[in-house]
């Protein structure tokens, strides 16, 4: 119907806020259409639980993906050679025999020979014999006999002889202020055959003597990068260089053994005392006595894991005036079981003082470290004997190992002379 025809007029304010009304509607439909498939994008999921299954996703990825850590190495022989026994094999030996690694003088170069130790009435018969020959033509060769558990254990009894060829020993000069520049070299040849019979009071507690015959010889070095001894050193300073004597040997020893495994020591000690009486049997000029006392006191923690170990040694020698302790006979300081930061018999007189302390921590199983301290001193008088003035080294080393024993042992030493490096099949003490 025509307005005119009708005469309405409508309200001009009411259709210009239709008009508003109906504009606002259609901007806000067409926004709609525009931005609605991304608000239900956005909107569709909780953020935390975005979260969730973003973490969950990359720990099922990760599970997919694992793969073994790599080892070293080192690592991997040391666990071939735990999974396979190889230790263990070569300790039980074939049908008696057994090979022998080292055990010769420090500096003797690599060692190597064959053990013969059969099992022989269930253990009550010790009978042993070896040999040994070094890349330094050194040579080792001992025989035991023995009867290890008489009267139920209460006495013990053994027979031992032993011959080493050992031709280029060094030698420095004697007392703590001889000088590297005077190294030489000599020749050591000797003999030994001796009885002893002992006591067990008590499982750790034993007590014996010795009696043995040493034959003894030194000549001229065979190490061509130094001057044999006697070209360097008269016989008035070093006694026994010129001529030397056989001896009889008695000893008497008192020992308390309570570690709990000798040959890899992790807890408990060892005390050990012996008075020993030398006899010239030939030139009258060096019969001495002297006392050899020891102390290993072991301190674990960690359920064994690790172990503060210590060691202290001391050796005296009484003389009297018309008699002197021969060189080849006395004490040494330096090498891999006394000073490791100090060349092999770097030190040598007729008394000595040895002090070593070590920490050792399993690095992983058949493998221990060790960081370790030394010091000590040698002294013509006993009187000298005390803490002043002593040779000290630091340094840290690997102890690859079984439960009852260490195969390889290598140290590095830092002294005042330098580095040293020794590779040794055995404990340090």
């Amino acid at each position: 119907m025509n307005d005119r025809c009708t005469g309405y007029r409508p309200n001009r304010k009411l259709v210009h806020r239709v008009r508003c009304r109906r504009n606002v509607a259609l901007t806000v439909l067409v926004l709609a259409l525009l931005i609605g498939p991304f608000v239900r994008v956005l909107g569709a999921e909780d953020p935390e639980l975005t979260r969730q299954e973003i973490w969950k996703q990359k720990r099922i990825e990760k599970s997919k993906n694992l793969h073994q850590d790599r080892r070293s190495g080192l690592e991997n022989a040391m666990l071939y050679i735990q999974r396979e026994k190889i230790l263990q094999r070569l300790s039980a030996g074939w049908n008696g025999w057994h090979p022998k690694l080292g055990g010769l003088s420090t500096g003797s170069g690599f060692a190597g020979g064959l053990r013969y130790a059969p099992s022989l009435a269930r253990g009550n018969v010790v009978f042993e014999t070896s040999g040994a020959i070094s890349t330094r033509t050194y040579q080792f060769y001992d025989l035991k006999l023995g009867a290890p558990r008489l009267v139920n254990g209460r006495l013990f009894t053994e027979f031992y002889s032993r011959y080493r060829s050992y031709p280029q020993e060094d030698f420095f000069g004697l007392g703590p202020n001889s000088r590297r520049s005077d190294r030489t070299s000599y020749a050591l040849e000797d003999s030994l055959f001796e009885f002893t019979m002992g006591v067990n009071w008590t499982r750790w507690l034993a007590t014996g003597f010795r009696q043995g015959y040493i034959k003894n010889n030194v000549g001229r070095g065979t190490d061509r990068r130094f001057r044999s001894t006697e070209q360097v050193f008269a016989s008035s300073e070093v006694p026994g260089l010129d001529r030397q004597t056989d001896f009889y040997r008695t000893q008497a020893f008192a020992q308390v053994d309570y570690r709990d495994e000798p040959g890899n020591a992790h807890a408990g000690g060892f005390y050990g005392v012996t008075f020993s009486y030398y006899d010239d049997r030939n030139l009258d000029l060096h019969t001495f006595r002297r006392i050899d006392a020891e102390v290993q006191q072991y301190f674990p923690f960690f359920q064994k894991k690790r172990v503060i170990a210590f060691r202290a040694r001391t050796s005296l020698a009484d003389v009297s005036p018309s008699q002197s302790v021969p060189f080849y006979m006395m004490d040494v300081l330096g090498g891999s079981e006394t000073l490791r930061g100090f060349r092999e018999f770097r030190f040598r007189d007729q008394n000595l003082l040895l002090l070593n302390l070590e920490y050792r921590w399993e690095a992983f199983s058949g493998l221990d470290m060790a960081i370790f301290g030394d010091a000590g001193k040698v002294t013509r008088r006993r009187s000298d004997i005390d803490f002043k003035d002593l040779k000290t080294d630091v340094g840290f080393g690997f102890r690859f190992n079984t439960i009852k024993s260490v195969f390889l042992r290598i140290d590095v030493g830092f002294g005042n002379e330098g580095k040293r490096i020794f590779f040794k099949f055995g404990p340090a003490f």
